[in-house]
């Protein structure tokens, strides 16, 4: 068995039915529904870090998708 992590939220109810009638509508359960919005944040966020890490070593500068294209023989 994998090593797993048991936590707890706390929602008022108006909250709770929000979450519960959006898990209903992609067919997933709630525990399922929150923890694939949480590991999304969680991607978003490293994401977001490493498209920062470029532009800091880049110093800002950018080059354009063309270019980029033409770099992997695309156009």
């Amino acid at each position: 068995m994998t090593d797993t992590t048991v936590i707890s939220l706390q929602f008022k109810d108006d909250q709770y039915k929000k979450v519960k009638e959006l898990a209903d509508s992609h067919g997933v359960s709630v525990t399922q529904y929150m923890r694939d919005a949480v590991l999304k944040r969680v991607a978003d966020e490293e994401d977001y870090a490493a498209a920062m890490a470029n532009l800091n070593a880049s110093h800002g500068k950018t080059v354009y998708r063309t270019e980029i294209r033409k770099r992997l023989g695309l156009s």
